[in-house]
């Protein structure tokens, strides 16, 4: 158990790994004019979109995963302000693939990314059965994600090296419920952020939480030798933000 809480804040990075059960259509994914890659995960159709809350621009998940389904959140859960990428899921329910993975390319190899998965339960379903899984970058254990409440909107980032010019983000059934999912963005950072983040191994940046009614909080990252105060952010930032990005 003390091993696998380690790997929160150490993820080691197998991205070239062998073939699991489950490992998903790669998809090509068309990063914006500063390398950004949002993906609304469930999103029906073949058409993206700009958000109207966060002026980035989302694509559909279809060329990234050829499992799971397209679900809408409960009406009742409806931000009409809010962005649209949790206004619907893509889930993976039954045991025929426990491990479900997103694959993505036209990364950049050798370049630092921010990875974040975003998730609102918003019971798609009808059960109002808040689910537990697992989430892997690759076949390396990222965090568990919990979810506790079906109106809050969660997200959670970690800092990868891409050694290659693909990377895999996968949803792992534990038992807890079916593994689910809202979106995923891809934001190049500058190399000299977060130095211990590199290509052998990640970083696992605290869970950030934006409540319903959109108020973020705080969270703070801490290991045996490092402690981090991280400023957690809303969870989708404004285009222009300091950590991100030399030009790519």
């Amino acid at each position: 158990m003390a091993a696998r809480s380690c790997l929160h804040l150490l993820i080691t990075l197998a991205v070239a790994a062998a073939a699991a059960t489950g490992v998903l259509q790669a998809g090509r994914a068309q990063p914006d004019s500063n390398g950004f890659i949002s993906i609304d995960c469930g999103l029906s159709g073949t058409a993206s979109y700009v958000d109207n809350a966060t002026k980035l621009s989302y694509s559909p998940d279809a060329a990234f995963t050829d499992a799971g389904t397209n679900n809408n959140i409960s009406p009742e859960y409806l931000l009409p302000s809010g962005s649209r990428v949790f206004d619907n899921v893509r889930s993976f329910p039954g045991a025929a693939a426990p491990r479900s993975c997103y694959t993505l390319r036209s990364l950049v190899p050798g370049l630092k990314y921010l990875v974040r998965a975003s998730f609102k339960y918003g019971n798609y379903d009808g059960l109002r059965r808040l689910p537990v899984f697992d989430l892997y970058v690759g076949v390396n254990f990222w965090t568990t994600v919990n979810i506790t409440d079906a109106a809050v909107a969660q997200g959670l980032e970690a800092i990868v090296v891409v050694p290659g010019d693909s990377l895999q983000v996968c949803l792992v059934n534990t038992g807890g419920g079916t593994p689910f999912i809202s979106g995923l963005d891809f934001r190049p950072l500058k190399n000299s952020l977060y130095p211990q983040a590199n290509e052998t191994q990640g970083l696992d940046l605290a869970k950030t939480v934006s409540t319903a009614f959109g108020k973020p909080l705080e969270g703070s990252l801490k290991g045996s030798r490092l402690k981090y105060h991280i400023v957690t952010r809303s969870i989708h930032n404004s285009r222009r933000e300091e950590y991100l990005v030399d030009k790519v």
